[in-house]
């Protein structure tokens, strides 16, 4: 079918003669393009810059545009109003020198001559926690840790060589924190090649780090052994919470499922402590802990009774009488929410971390031990008493 343009059908109901057959045209005739920006200033940093600059005068800026290209070859454009006299461009995966185009752009779109700039990134996020990575063997596997300062969003991808020298994807971790810990379990105590690279969300890639390790040998310490310990200094535990509730392999946490959870009576104070018997002696690699309510009542997690601080304390000859005679302390531990953001506001990385456990690693020259006191510094919601969801203790059974 044929169109006719708009001053084509206006007139031909006067009959009007002399109109072409043409196709129709959208055309916007309103506003001019803009002068284009000056005193252009460059600050770089890591993966990217900051471009500052003077705007044009005149009423008919919209916006400033940068357009440049990643490593990947993809076109990236950034825009600032024209009430911001600077943008950031970010997505780089290298140190080298790039070419960025600013546009101002009018009313109606209309967009000017470029004006190119050149940046030179400083080492991007992705490069830093690479070369920040500390990776050795562990029990059951092995642990990574890593610094990410400026909290980027990559990925720490871990492969394994297998018997034809084929690389194949272990596990993949994603993260934003700004420092933390990764650990690749459930391995055999052989030695196996590894390889460790880090990517970011614009698909830039660290080159991948070869190691050949040989994960230490672990076995869950098993639930039939374990039995409460009540001394004189223990507290007493809320209706329906028990301490035999924190390892029973149940992990639900709503206020309905009273064995899925451990909770201290109000007024326990603080600093306190739970103290159990395993039933055997074992040289303790980490124990995983799960918070409460990670699966029916979320914004449960990182409040209320949930510890923030507290310490492990191992013994294989406790006194009677509740005190700390026979105890020593195997570590400190933290419960750390990622994104750092106030209660009851989980993200979903903080509800992913709760939900995989949070895992802390008893240090290598630890003495074997039988008896584990938990004692509570503090909570997340200040308490005077805590909760918890379920615990799952590795090591080697002597």
């Amino acid at each position: 079918m044929k169109k006719y343009n708009w001053l084509c059908l206006l007139f031909s109901a006067l009959a009007w003669s002399g109109c072409k057959e043409e196709p129709l045209r959208i055309v916007t005739e309103s506003g001019k393009i803009p002068e284009l920006v000056t005193n252009i200033r460059v600050e770089n940093i890591p993966g990217g810059a900051v471009i500052a600059y003077d705007l044009p005068a005149g009423q008919d800026l919209m916006y400033v545009e940068a357009e440049y290209e990643l490593n990947s070859g993809q076109v990236q454009r950034v825009h600032a109003s024209a009430f911001s006299n600077m943008l950031r461009i970010e997505g780089f995966g290298d140190t080298s020198e790039y070419k960025v185009n600013l546009y101002s752009v009018g009313k109606g779109l209309k967009r000017s001559e470029p004006v190119t700039v050149t940046v030179h990134p400083k080492l991007p996020p992705v490069l830093e926690v690479y070369q920040s990575l500390v990776v050795r063997e562990d029990f059951g596997g092995i642990a990574m840790e890593f610094l990410n300062i400026h909290q980027a969003e990559v990925t720490v991808n871990v492969e394994i060589k297998d018997s034809i020298g084929d690389w194949t994807l272990a596990d993949i971790f994603y993260t934003s924190q700004a420092q933390g810990k990764l650990a690749v379990r459930g391995m055999e105590p052989i030695a196996t090649s590894f390889g460790i690279s880090v990517k970011d969300r614009w698909g830039n890639q660290s080159e991948r780090m070869e190691l050949e390790l040989t994960p230490l040998y672990e076995e869950r310490i098993p639930l039939e052994g374990f039995r409460v310990f009540n001394t004189p200094t223990d507290p007493v535990y809320h209706q329906g919470g028990p301490l035999h509730n924190l390892w029973n392999d149940r992990f639900s946490g709503g206020s309905s499922s009273r064995d899925t959870w451990t909770r201290t009576a109000n007024g326990t104070g603080m600093p306190h402590h739970l103290t159990f018997d395993m039933g055997v002696q074992a040289k303790l690699s980490r124990f995983v802990l799960h918070q409460r309510g990670v699966l029916a009542e979320t914004n449960l997690l990182y409040s209320g009774g949930t510890p923030t601080h507290f310490e492990v304390w191992g013994s294989n000859a406790p006194a009677s009488d509740g005190s700390y005679d026979g105890w020593i302390k195997l570590m400190d531990c933290e419960i750390i929410k990622p994104s750092g953001r106030p209660v009851p506001e989980n993200t979903g990385e903080d509800i992913e971390t709760a939900q995989a456990g949070h895992e802390y690693s008893f240090p290598l020259d630890a003495e074997p031990v039988r008896y584990i006191r938990l004692r509570v510094l503090r909570t997340f919601g200040n308490t005077d008493y805590s909760w918890w969801g379920n615990l799952a203790i590795y090591g080697q059974i002597q």
